[in-house]
């Protein structure tokens, strides 16, 4: 497979096709991936980077140097699946889109990642996660769900599902392609990905804020009295009377705010308040699992990441794998009784496997290797590209 993606979207589908047992071949251009820039940096590689590309062999390959896309063009002769998150029109111009290099290819499955597909009148706009997450809906559902302003995101879900999403309709055009003998060109929207996972969407169009009975977003954390939070699952209002009564506060069922579902719907925060003065007494979770034993209510522990990965159930699951001494990366999440799944690789500078790949995939020899080096065509770096605020930004800038 060809990795031919840069940032997160086609980066996490790549990474997740390694870990299923693809031989993935990263093509990175002279600007390099921009994550390569991010920090913190472990083991010489920026850590984002690392979680998105382990397994893969890198090639360092530019398209518009003489020879470049005809190289290009040659590794997908050879390859079953070549993905992309290019604009719409880009690697057309190169002799490199999806018509173009199937007709040489058939049995080529070519997946695109953009921000509003192939087709449409958004097809060439400027798409990264944060757009995609304020045009789709997400910041305005969350904003009206919880009252609030809209705020951006933490993490680039519209990235993440698109990637996903390729994923998925890569591993599926595959089998369907033995049963056919032909890939075809895939075209996955990060917009469209984002909407089909957003389980509000369907209530959403039908005029309401999100399902009545499913409103995970209210769900309250209160800080107990060793200084630790617990998320407590239920809706505050519909839950402040059992609360009420397991922590020993059955009198403020008496105050005419809280008497009825009806009053703590106008009263709610004050409700959240008188709890979580409660809670910061309570000892630790314990303590108020065991208040709360004889009620159907549970109880979580908000934990860091580092906790959940120090836990005896990430041990016991062998949640973490190390490809350098010090960096620590999610593992697939898929187990098999083969023991087959999960990253295989270790990490590559940015054109380390130049060679090896074009001896194994084209039977080029080190003489055609060289001739290509010596044009610009092919390139490789030992070390990691300084940091974002100093990195070339054009990888943006083409997207």
């Amino acid at each position: 497979m060809l990795d031919c993606t840069r940032v997160l979207s086609g980066p996490i589908c790549g990474r997740m096709l390694a870990d299923l047992g693809a031989d993935v071949v990263k093509i990175e251009s002279p600007e390099t991936d921009i994550m390569r820039a991010t920090l913190p940096r472990i083991g010489g590689f920026a850590a984002m980077y690392a979680q998105l590309n382990a397994g893969k062999r890198c090639v360092g390959l530019d398209l518009k140097a003489a020879g470049g896309a005809a190289l290009l063009a040659r590794l997908a002769d050879a390859a079953d699946v070549l993905l992309e998150n290019f604009r719409p029109g880009v690697l057309e111009k190169l002799g490199l889109g999806a018509a173009q290099l199937r007709e040489r290819n058939p049995r080529l499955i070519y997946a695109s990642i953009t921000g509003w597909g192939q087709t449409g009148p958004w097809a060439t706009r400027p798409a990264y996660a944060p757009m995609v997450q304020a045009e789709a809906g997400t910041l305005a559902l969350n904003a009206k769900l919880r009252g609030g302003s809209p705020i951006g995101e933490t993490q680039q879900h519209a990235d993440v599902y698109a990637g996903l999403m390729a994923c998925n309709a890569v591993t599926a055009a595959l089998f369907e392609r033995e049963r056919s003998g032909v890939g075809q060109h895939l075209d996955i929207a990060m917009a469209e990905a984002l909407i089909y996972v957003n389980e509000h969407a369907a209530a959403e169009l039908a005029g309401y804020a999100g399902p009545r009975d499913f409103d995970t977003w209210s769900f309250r954390t209160y800080r107990l009295a060793n200084g630790r939070s617990v998320h407590v699952l239920g809706h505050p209002d519909k839950i402040f009377a059992a609360l009420a009564g397991a922590l020993g506060m059955s009198h403020a069922l008496e105050d005419p705010r809280f008497a009825s579902l009806e009053a703590l719907a106008q009263h709610s925060e004050a409700a959240v308040a008188l709890i979580a003065e409660r809670l910061s007494s309570v000892p630790d979770r314990a303590a108020l699992e065991g208040a709360l034993a004889d009620l159907p209510l549970l109880v979580v522990e908000v934990r860091s990441m580092g906790e959940l990965a120090d836990s005896d159930w990430a041990q016991a699951r062998g949640l973490l794998v190390e490809p350098t001494p010090g960096l620590r990366l999610p593992r697939a999440p898929w187990r098999s009784d083969r023991g087959a799944i999960g990253s295989r690789g270790g990490l590559a500078h940015r054109g380390a496997n130049n060679r090896d790949v074009l001896q194994s995939w084209l039977g080029l020899d080190d003489d055609a290797c060289a001739q290509a080096e010596a044009g610009g065509a092919l390139a490789a770096a030992e070390r990691e590209p300084p940091s974002l605020s100093q990195a070339p930004r054009r990888a943006f800038r083409e997207r």
